[in-house]
């Protein structure tokens, strides 16, 4: 079984915008690099995936899961980074990371603590206060300390 599959997922927003007759595999273990220009779609394929948006036509599935019928059991497995991580910001980040803990009903403190001091982080300090280099850290420990089977990450990156 593939860890994800897509076959033939098309969203047009007009003008030439969307996703369109997207196909591919991701086998399990494998490391997979969605790449292309800002506006090629790869955030609204990454949002199918995710169970954001429902397909209009085709299908995204992960580890067997439909995208959209199984979006909350998907996602407990899942470790997400969106492009641009929105955050509680009158948490802390000692809040947030537990908040995530909760609505996931999995986490260990262990694994959490582990990557906070990988990463050299104290989630004491208001999220608002924080630094944007900062506020990628709690992203990413939120996105790995539950030890998902799976890593969706929609960064941004400029190769020269």
């Amino acid at each position: 079984m593939n860890a994800i599959q897509i076959a033939g997922l098309t969203r047009d927003y007009g003008q030439g915008k969307g996703v369109f007759d997207l196909s591919f595999e991701v086998g399990k273990g494998e490391v997979f690099g969605f790449l292309g220009p800002n506006g090629a779609g790869k955030t609204t394929t990454i949002r199918h995936l995710m169970g954001f948006v429902r397909p209009k036509i085709g299908s995204c599935t992960i580890a067997g899961m439909d995208c959209w019928k199984q979006a909350a059991t998907i996602q407990k497995r899942l470790g997400y980074i969106p492009g641009e991580i929105s955050f509680f910001d009158d948490m802390n980040g000692d809040e947030f990371l537990r908040f995530i803990e909760k609505y996931r009903g999995s986490g260990s403190a262990v694994r959490r603590d582990e990557l906070l001091e990988r990463f050299e982080l104290s989630p004491k300090g208001k999220i608002k206060k924080m630094s944007k280099g900062m506020k990628q850290k709690i992203g990413i420990v939120a996105a790995f300390m539950h030890d998902p089977d799976i890593l969706i990450l929609d960064v941004n990156c400029r190769i020269a």
